[in-house]
């Protein structure tokens, strides 16, 4: 008999005596492939003894306040024989009570990636840290990252993504849509192109994850991550519908006002190096304040925003234009406490100079003056950073994760709380060893199971409302990405559904009108985020549209100097021709499709290369799996064994087993920690059919896995 320890935060608890702690664990489990498995424990109870009732701080207590917190799973490793054996958290389910006493506690373990999901909680990834990716908002800095690798060391840069307009290539001046031409034309009265404001940027999935590893304290590993076509992938940074600042209300950040100058009443609690205020020493641990401002816009003619910013959040802005006089009522600010500041921002791109001349800050209470500044000198607004933070699209982060782990059939596996190695299956197993089982092994009940298939197989991505994606799948009954095979058995359905759309990109045509050109396909290639609309009087128009977060692979560069496009800076001045791109695409590279790799399911025709691209993300990455999983010689084998602790310590799930001269997968175990007994499910290594020698065989009739 084993001796096994669970400890909480470092407190061992006490066991039953005749307490039996049994753990699954479970690799890919191939009844559902697409889901990623942890280790986790029946259930188990102990004692509600002195020590326990201690650990659990008395929460059979309804008056006990600031105890235990049960919504939370808690930090937690098991020890067999004083040896480390699993690291991860403990659920607390129920407690049993005797008379009215507590009897008995029923907990529940799991493995460190459970943990990491709680550490993940409800967060977004635009609450992630990606200041260090922050750059200008202007026409040099967006076209830095746009024709050439000189934004962030390329983990930023600018797709041919229009989040608005329905880009049109030389279509002549007399075309109803040649203002949406990005043709180079210097042609007076007709300058064409890009508008600097047009354009959002594609961040670099590993910079994502690095700043996830930043904010939630843990290592992400494995040699995956820096391998291509992984390091190739983007995540494109569109959250809102319509252009990244130009027409909207966030358009700018909030600077800080800097005064210099104070009429000094009595009492002043305004700080003239930190531009806050903040009152201490009145009456009252909160009050109510009107803040009064006096100011001067001598040039700029757009809309600005003044704003009151208490701990860092604006409470109150308001819209204004030139010059005003106003004021901010009802200002709660708790004395001592919060820190106040105020802000200014233009709506558009473009130098403000501006001039406070009077801003006071009245307690309510008593009409009482407590601060009185202005600026003896004209201020200028600094300019406009884009905030990448800011402009990630709307997905959490354990969901973000957990759909580049499906993705690329991924398997997670911890060697500490925090310490994550990321291999793609085929790696895990090629990084685990054979065990000879033969001794441990009970061959005398042998239960020899078919496997549980299914009668459909699809991978997808999330249907989209994008015009050319959707028309796509009404016209071919599956979306573009996606893959599907249908087989005649009895079983369930299995999806492999991933939280992000797939980008349907399409190469602009040349109408030839301009430059002696002939008309045909240009190289240009671009996505439109547009989905189409009808009106109350049933007008077909394009509108708008964001949808689910958006994957792309991003290389430089791509020659289009064939077919060049214009770039409009914030001046509005038309800049040298562009005949060099990033190339942006479901495909990684533009440089042959031998070399090219896919994040699209199946061999889709490309629209850069107009015909498919064969290294999808199924050929890939799940191909062997899937079909091993299909093959008419797979078995599944349940048996039973007993494992010593030394095998118990050292066993890990992508381990072949041999028994019987065969070599046996992990599918899943059963393992009683105390006794050493297991119930293993395993499946038979599937080995390349041998080149026959002879005549070839007659050619099998079996299904085909994906279609």
């Amino acid at each position: 008999m084993n001796q096994v320890d669970i400890y909480i935060d470092n407190k061992r608890l006490d066991l039953f005596e005749d307490e039996q702690i049994s753990i699954n664990l479970i690799s890919q489990n191939y009844k559902d492939p697409a889901k990623v498995h942890t280790d986790f424990t029946q259930s188990f109870t102990v004692p509600a003894s002195r020590a326990n009732n201690a650990i659990f701080k008395h929460y059979y207590r309804v008056d006990v306040f600031g105890g235990f917190d049960a919504r939370l799973r808690q930090d937690s490793r098991i020890e067999i024989n004083s040896l480390p054996f699993r690291t991860g958290v403990v659920q607390l389910e129920s407690i049993e009570m005797h008379n009215t006493q507590p009897y008995a506690y029923s907990l529940t373990f799991y493995g460190d990636v459970v943990n990491l999901a709680d550490l993940f909680g409800e967060d977004y990834l635009y609450d992630l840290d990606l200041r260090d990716l922050d750059h200008n908002y202007d026409g040099a800095t967006i076209q830095s990252g746009f024709s050439q690798d000189a934004l962030q060391g390329g983990d930023v840069f600018y797709p041919l993504m229009s989040p608005v307009r329905n880009w049109v290539y030389n279509v002549g001046n007399a075309s109803p849509a040649h203002d949406d031409d990005i043709y180079y034309d210097t042609a007076t009265g007709h300058h064409h192109g890009i508008n600097y404001y047009e354009l959002k940027p594609a961040i670099k999935v590993t910079k994502i994850l690095e700043a996830i590893e930043d904010k939630y304290g843990i290592v992400l590993t494995g040699s995956f991550l820096s391998t291509s076509p992984f390091t190739k992938l983007f995540l494109w940074a569109h959250r809102y519908e319509g252009y990244m600042y130009e027409g909207q209300p966030t358009a700018m950040a909030y600077e800080k006002v800097n005064f210099n100058h104070t009429a000094a009443p009595t009492p002043d609690y305004f700080d003239l190096i930190t531009d806050t205020f903040t009152p201490e020493g009145v009456t009252g641990s909160g009050d109510i304040y009107d803040i009064y401002f006096d100011v001067d816009i001598p040039a700029y003619t757009d809309d600005y925003y003044l704003a009151v910013i208490k701990n860092g959040v604006v409470i109150s802005e308001q819209l204004l234009n030139g010059a005003q006089t106003g004021t901010f009522e009802d200002i709660p600010i708790t004395n001592y406490f919060d820190s106040v500041h105020i802000g200014i921002k233009p709506t558009t791109n473009a130098p403000m100079v501006y001039q406070f001349y009077q801003c006071t800050f009245t307690r309510n209470t008593g009409s009482q003056l407590q601060a009185d500044v202005d600026q003896t000198l004209t201020a200028t607004y600094q300019g406009a950073q884009v905030e990448v933070s800011s402009l990630m699209p709307e997905i959490k982060v354990a969901d973000f994760l957990a759909g580049i782990i499906k993705m690329h059939n991924l398997v997670m596996i911890p060697s500490t709380p925090t310490y994550f190695t990321l291999y793609t299956l085929d790696g895990w197993y090629a990084a685990g060893v054979d065990r000879n089982y033969q001794s441990y092994i009970d061959d005398k009940a042998i239960d020899i199971r078919v496997p549980e298939l299914n009668r459909r197989i699809e991978f997808k991505y999330q249907d989209t409302q994008q015009i050319l994606g959707y028309e796509y799948r009404r016209a071919n009954a599956t979306g573009y990405g996606d893959l599907r095979a249908d087989f005649n058995f009895d079983g369930d359905e299995l999806k492999v559904e991933l939280p992000f759309e797939s980008a349907l990109f399409e190469r602009l045509y040349n109408y030839g009108q301009h430059g002696g050109t002939t008309a045909g396909p240009s190289n240009v290639l671009v996505y439109k985020s547009q989905t189409r609309e009808f009106d109350t009087d049933f007008d077909n128009r394009l509108q708008k549209y964001v949808g689910k977060p958006i994957l792309i692979y991003g290389e430089f560069f791509l020659d289009i100097s064939a077919n060049p496009i214009g770039f409009i800076d914030e001046n509005g001045t038309l800049q040298p021709a562009v005949n060099e791109v990033w190339y942006a695409n479901t495909s990684s590279t533009s440089i042959g499709t031998g070399l090219a790799y896919s994040i699209n399911w199946g061999a889709d025709i490309d629209p850069f290369y107009l015909t498919s691209v064969n290294k999808s993300l199924y050929q890939t990455y799940w191909k062997d799996y899937i079909e091993d999983l299909y093959s008419t010689n797979r078995r599944v084998y349940c048996l039973d064994a007993i494992l010593p602790i030394g095998e118990i310590l050292k066993l890990d799930l992508n381990d072949k087993l041999i028994w019987n001269n065969t070599k046996w997968i992990i599918n899943s175990v059963q393992l009683n920690l105390t006794t050493g007994k297991a119930k293993l499910e395993l499946l038979n290594d599937i080995q390349p059919a041998p080149v026959p020698i002879g005549p070839a065989p007659e050619p099998s009739e079996g299904p085909t896995p994906v279609e």
